[in-house]
């Protein structure tokens, strides 16, 4: 029987503060199943990055076998990985592996995911067209990145300046192709507590018009504007 992988590209998505990946084999999402229900101490996992998986050191094949971290969650302590390596037209998957901070957790047939075997040729299709969608580009996903460059280089990334403590996400969801969102720690004026309870979001409209030049103003009104009022505000929720 030969393995169906399909994957999955996340870009934006509400749980995670980066890019993901679902990757699914026979319609099974892999880093889920490896993981309890309610994933890592409460964290959501999914596959990593889709710039990692994609590329060179990710999912990538050789007649060489390696070992591929695919995902876990936000925390960068945990990860599920699995040696990849091609034999003839099979592109194969099994040694499964689930870490905590290097130390094993479970390993092989503890983990419940056997040894899945890929067509070749169909794998290599399934990574263009992963490429393919992951790539793709709209005027919010352009503003929003070069949003992310412009607080990494004014130095937002680490203080928000005078009304935000610390930045959370950027965002430019997928079904609101023309609004970036910034999810932040309000700063505590008082300076009583370390941010003010739970988290804001603001969105704010944006055009096809030049993204750098969009996302230098959204950068001086994140900086220099108290934007509370027209944020939402989420009040902090206990992990279960």
């Amino acid at each position: 029987m030969v393995d169906v992988l399909r994957l999955e590209p996340l870009l934006f998505p509400a749980e995670f503060t980066s890019h993901r990946m679902r990757i699914l084999v026979n319609g099974v999402d892999v880093v889920a199943a490896a993981y309890p229900p309610g994933g890592f101490h409460g964290n959501p996992v999914a596959g990593f990055t889709p710039s990692g998986l994609l590329g060179p050191g990710g999912l990538a094949v050789s007649p060489l076998a390696r070992e591929v971290g695919l995902g876990g969650s936000d925390t960068t302590e945990d990860e599920l990985a699995v040696r990849i390596h091609q034999v003839g037209s099979e592109v194969i998957w099994d040694c499964w592996r689930l870490t905590d901070i290097g130390r094993v957790l479970r390993q092989g047939p503890e983990i419940g995911l056997g040894t899945f075997r890929f067509d070749a040729q169909a794998y290599a299709g399934e990574m263009a067209r992963a490429t393919a969608r992951a790539s793709r580009v709209w005027p919010a996903r352009s503003v929003a990145e070069a949003l992310q460059a412009v607080l990494w280089r004014e130095g937002y990334a680490q203080d928000g300046g005078a009304w935000i403590r610390s930045y959370v996400a950027i965002r430019a969801p997928e079904d609101r192709p023309d609004v970036v969102e910034i999810s932040y720690y309000a700063r505590d004026l008082s300076e009583l507590r370390y941010a003010m309870p739970g988290r804001y979001v603001v969105t704010f409209p944006v055009d096809g018009t030049d993204p750098h030049a969009q996302a230098r103003d959204i950068g001086r009104r994140l900086g220099h504007e108290d934007l509370k009022p027209l944020s939402v505000h989420q009040p902090h929720q206990r992990r279960r």
